[in-house]
């Protein structure tokens, strides 16, 4: 049996469907639906600390407490970005949190382990179902 070999035809078909996938990641990801309105939540240890309403007028600071009120963090909001301000390094050694920079779509977060804190977005407001796909029980 004969050893195949890659004709000048099958490396145009490799690089258009590469870049086929490349662009339609790109569509997806920054030519999304924009959205003017944004909401963000706050989660401390699983329970919704904060429901924020979010304009690309904002700019502001929003501190908020956990760990039972004993330590604060607080969220630099921006232009409809948020980025979470780096916590002393006893209560967050590695600072990933922070490190994460500034989110400012619906499938970017922002999580600290240590001190269980997730920020997240989404384009409904609090409180409402939205277009839910399914709901298993």
């Amino acid at each position: 049996m004969g050893k195949l070999r890659l004709t000048a035809a099958d490396y145009i078909i490799m690089a258009l469907l590469l870049l086929a996938g490349v662009v339609g990641i790109w569509w997806n990801l920054d030519r999304g639906l924009p959205t003017t309105q944004k909401y963000l939540t706050i989660y401390v240890n699983n329970e919704a600390v904060a429901e924020l309403s979010l304009s690309p007028d904002d700019c502001y600071s929003y501190p908020f407490t956990f760990d039972q009120g004993r330590h604060r963090a607080v969220l630099e909001i921006d232009g409809g970005r948020v980025r979470l301000q780096p916590l002393p390094e006893e209560l967050c050694p590695r600072g990933i949190c922070a490190h994460t920079g500034w989110i400012s779509q619906p499938y970017e977060s922002i999580v600290c382990l240590p001190n269980r804190i997730m920020i997240v977005f989404s384009q409904v407001p609090p409180g409402e179902e939205g277009d839910l796909d399914s709901i298993t029980y």
